[in-house]
């Protein structure tokens, strides 16, 4: 049975996310979008035929069951704070850096408060959905668009958000790959599908096997991987990544 799921702000992260609800067959979800971004919200309403624009931010939750906060931050309160949430409503807040208490106290007291960090990818229906506190209606609703990992610490749920920082810079690292592939007699299109295929089959090994710290110690002596690993290591060039966290971490819990 589907479900009325409303969506206040319609930016990157909900048109991946109503993407991924529309993509399968199994779902038959009654979607509404704020009108803020009203080429984005058209768009996704002129491509799926169970996605309807409202009028206002308050159509969308008077038509909903489901409510996703989506907004950017600096704008949330005043976006948020002046709507009237139902008792009923169930409630999922994807503003990175407000914690739930300060969520419960813009909309008052709702049936469900979730925080929930979604991906850009959940639009393929690939990647991990991080959950707090770990809710089963609404892992179960989620569930179709990626690989659900619910925590019941607001810390944990802090930790998994940090981690997502390093998209960009891990984009970054492929791209320079990429570029010295080519500069060495790669065509663009050979080094970008050779780079991206070999570290998604990496990335996928490691997941199966489960055992990060034998992967890492498991090369030939003396071989290609053990030079390149020395050599890295020797830059220290892998404590950046971790210091980088850091601050991330500091600001979602400032």
């Amino acid at each position: 049975m589907g479900m009325s799921i409303g969506f206040i702000g319609t930016g990157v992260i909900t048109s991946a996310l109503v993407t991924g609800f529309c993509s399968g067959e199994d779902l038959d979800h009654r979607i509404y979008l704020s009108p803020r971004n009203a080429e984005r919200a058209s768009e996704l309403a002129g491509k799926f035929k169970n996605v309807t624009v409202a009028g206002s931010n308050q159509e969308v939750l008077d038509k909903s069951e489901w409510v996703v906060l989506a907004v950017v931050p600096k704008l949330g309160e005043d976006i948020i704070r002046p709507l009237t949430f139902r008792a009923d409503h169930r409630v999922i807040n994807l503003i990175a850096d407000r914690k739930l208490s300060e969520i419960a106290s813009w909309i008052g007291k709702t049936r469900t408060l979730v925080h929930m960090v979604p991906l850009p990818f959940a639009s393929r229906r690939i990647g991990p959905i991080a959950l707090y506190p770990n809710d089963l209606d609404v892992a179960n609703l989620f569930a179709p668009l990626g690989n659900i990992i619910g925590v019941n610490d607001e810390k944990q749920i802090e930790a998994l958000l940090v981690i997502t920082a390093l998209m960009s810079s891990y984009y970054n690292l492929l791209w320079e790959v990429v570029k010295w592939g080519e500069s060495n007699g790669l065509s663009m299109k050979e080094s970008t599908e050779f780079t991206t295929s070999f570290f998604e089959a990496l990335s996928s090994q490691a997941r199966y096997d489960g055992d990060l710290s034998r992967l890492v110690e498991e090369m030939t002596p003396g071989g290609l991987n053990e030079m390149a690993l020395h050599m890295i290591k020797g830059q220290d060039g892998f404590q950046p990544w971790v210091r980088a966290l850091e601050p991330v971490l500091r600001r979602i819990r400032k």
